[in-house]
């Protein structure tokens, strides 16, 4: 087993940030803010608390693909090893 790779400041932020997605998307979804979009409605036939959910869905989804670029990054792993771990 290899010692972990070096963490560098632009990986920490990057991580900082992914924890702080985390959190927004808890928050987002969490009951009494998805009570405020309960309204009589519909957006393309679908209502309204269902395109809210959706909406925070895939923005949370396109957030976290962002952010996985600079976390993959910083990681240093090599491909020998990663097959090996796998294998066996």
């Amino acid at each position: 087993m290899t010692a972990p790779a070096e963490i560098g400041p632009a990986s920490g932020k990057a991580r900082d940030r992914s924890i702080a997605l985390v959190v927004v998307g808890v928050v987002l979804l969490m009951p009494p803010l998805v009570g405020v979009s309960l309204v009589d409605g519909s957006i393309a036939g679908m209502p309204i608390p269902l395109v809210y959910v959706l909406v925070v869905w895939v923005g949370l989804i396109a957030a976290a693909a962002a952010l996985a670029r600079p976390l993959r990054s910083g990681e240093t792993i090599d491909s020998s090893e990663s097959a090996n771990d796998a294998t066996g």
